[in-house]
């Protein structure tokens, strides 16, 4: 333990000189937080502009329209008289969804025939596609239930609550758990803060890993590469934690779970993820090549990790080969939910055992591939260095 804590003090030492690092490890996560944070800072889509074509021009029609300008999600910005007029809003993005109303609407809907109004949305964006689609359809759907109300209590005679049971024998209620509005914030902030947390521990170990292998491998192997991922983790998870603070804080991210056990398994992805940095260290044994890697890394391991796509609907042998190679899928997920749903210990249980797991069988494969990567013999270390120096003097010479 005093060996340990020595050379824990020997890498923050090392870190306090590099400015690079002192970055890297102190301002990295809490940089990019802010700066991903920003551009979800509206919460969720609104004031969607969209163009009317009204073919109608009825008090029904009329009223369509009235109800899609005065929800927040959209803003009426184009009155348009011809398809082809509107066809060219949304080609050109001028407008993100057009509102199509046939003529003779309000004359079918009182004589009883079928009538459609048509909803133009940009499928090109699913984020707007989705937010304009669904808002759109509820609107088109409340309207014409009025519609089919009125004309049942003038046609029948009957009173509003009859015809409001007739018109609609049984409505939907719904409760969106966790987060009422689905904002893009909540949804996607804390994978960020993982993945944030997984490069720039990548980075950060493999400054401190190639900066004296031969002395590590040398003696106290564990002690000091314990030492480096200690330094270098404890940094991360410490301003890791600030920023979460202040998405809590100042950007009112859901945050309702147990940081302590989201803290644990913060932890048992960093021994985890200290592996493959081990071995693509011993493979590369040069910072700007392992950068390279990792940073390629990056987006593939967080798209197929399971946050933005569940990992159930992946291929199997997919899902497969990410479940044995990178413990992000065992990570990401698990600790954004830890955090908006509060799962408790027994849903987190599993996925923490695999990481464990996973430390367990890649932990000693990696130290041995890089002790055997960087274990050179002195003798043949000094070999190499004099037939450099000789061929040196022969060309120059």
């Amino acid at each position: 333990m005093t060996a340990f804590l020595y050379y824990l003090k020997e890498e923050f030492h090392f870190i306090k000189k590099q400015a690079g690092l002192i970055l890297l490890l102190f301002v990295g996560i809490p940089f990019l937080t802010v700066w991903f944070a920003g551009a979800y800072a509206t919460d969720y889509v609104y004031h969607i502009p969209i163009a009317v074509l009204d073919e109608d021009n009825s008090e029904l029609s009329r009223s369509i329209i009235e109800h899609f300008d005065k929800n927040e999600r959209f803003q009426v910005t184009h009155h348009v008289y011809t398809r082809q007029e509107l066809q060219n809003i949304l080609d050109t993005k001028e407008a993100y969804m057009g509102l199509y109303i046939p003529p003779d609407l309000n004359e079918n809907v009182l004589s009883g025939q079928t009538t459609q109004v048509l909803i133009l949305t940009n499928g090109a964006n699913v984020i707007i596609g989705n937010n304009a689609y669904a808002s759109a359809a509820t609107i088109v759907q409340t309207v014409s239930a009025g519609a089919s109300i009125k004309i049942i209590s003038v046609k029948g005679s009957l009173p509003q609550i009859s015809a409001t049971n007739m018109a609609l024998p049984f409505q939907f209620t719904d409760r969106m758990l966790y987060d009422p509005q689905m904002t893009y914030m909540n949804y996607l902030i804390y994978g960020f803060v993982a993945v944030f947390f997984q490069q720039l521990l990548l980075s950060g170990l493999a400054t401190l890993i190639l900066r004296n292998p031969q002395e590590t491998v040398k003696e106290h192997t564990l002690r000091r590469l314990g030492a480096k991922i200690t330094a270098a983790a404890g940094c991360l998870i410490l301003t890791g934690s600030l920023a979460i603070l202040w998405l809590h804080k100042g950007m009112h991210v859901v945050l309702t779970g147990n940081v302590f056990l989201a803290l644990a398994l913060s932890i048992l992805f960093a021994i985890a993820i200290s592996c493959p940095a081990i071995l693509l260290t011993a493979i590369t044994k040069d910072k700007t090549k392992f950068s390279q890697i990792s940073y390629m890394l990056s987006l593939p391991t967080f798209l197929t990790c399971g946050y933005v796509w569940p990992a159930d609907q992946m291929p199997f042998l997919l899902k497969g080969l990410i479940k044995i190679t990178w413990p992000l899928i065992y990570y990401a997920r698990t600790f954004d939910e830890i955090l908006v749903k509060n799962l408790p210990l027994k849903s987190v249980l599993p996925n923490a055992m695999h990481l464990i797991i996973y430390s367990a069988i890649f932990m000693p494969i990696s130290i041995y591939v890089w002790k055997k990567r960087f274990g050179e013999p002195k003798e043949t270390a000094l070999s190499i260095a004099e037939t450099n120096s000789i061929e040196g003097i022969d060309i120059y010479e």
